[in-house]
């Protein structure tokens, strides 16, 4: 398990993503739509980005999802389970990627039934 002072790096890591990415969502649908989205909440921001043709909106939205997910999980307690399993995440991808929900087992079994 991670130590306490690293979730906390990690959750500083995690939201600064989050405003970068979060900004750079904006930034784009206000050039797509024209609309002010600064003030959408998170959740909201990610739905739009599902509804626009862009790749790069569709992966910036996952990823911001991801983001989102990971600091709540820090704040309920849960970081670092597998959001499929409940078992412990590797350190080294949760170190590689704060964002990582999902153990490796988890990860290579879902690439196997929906490949």
């Amino acid at each position: 398990m991670i130590d306490t002072e690293t979730v906390a790096q990690l959750q500083q890591k995690l939201a600064n993503e989050k405003e970068a990415v979060r900004s750079r969502l904006e930034d784009a649908l206000i050039g797509l739509t024209g609309l002010d989205v600064s003030n959408v909440p998170t959740a909201h921001l990610i739905k739009l980005c599902r509804r626009e043709k862009s790749t790069k909106l569709h992966d910036d939205g996952l990823r911001l999802e991801k983001i989102d997910a990971a600091l709540c999980a820090i704040h309920t307690g849960l970081f670092g389970l597998c959001a499929d399993c409940e078992e412990e995440v590797e350190v080294e991808d949760i170190l590689s990627d704060p964002a990582e929900s999902r153990c490796r087992a988890c990860r290579e079994h879902s690439r196997y039934h929906h490949a």
